[in-house]
């Protein structure tokens, strides 16, 4: 869809702000608008879904993981695994 207008941004703040301020339409990740889409926002689409995008981590085949990195690994695995906890407040 292409959408014109005179604000042009390239941070989601300030996305935000203007949109809080009734300057537009934002589509912004769930960590920043969710807590205003209850009260401050109305949400557009609520069941378009962006496309998903996959973590990586990218480390040197055949080598053992230190200690430090597989514990960094183990953490993200668990911190990323199922629903983020910015959008619980649905």
């Amino acid at each position: 869809m292409r959408v014109s207008g005179r604000l042009k941004v390239n941070n989601p703040q300030v996305l935000h702000t203007a949109a809080l301020n009734g300057d537009g339409v934002e589509f912004d990740p769930t960590f920043i608008v969710g807590p205003d889409i209850a009260g401050r926002l109305v949400e557009l689409m609520p069941d378009y879904k962006p496309i998903e995008t996959d973590l990586s981590v990218v480390y040197p085949p055949g080598r053992q993981l230190s200690a430090k990195v597989r514990s960094f690994v183990d953490f993200l695995a668990a911190r990323f695994a199922g629903e983020p906890e910015w959008d619980r407040w649905r």
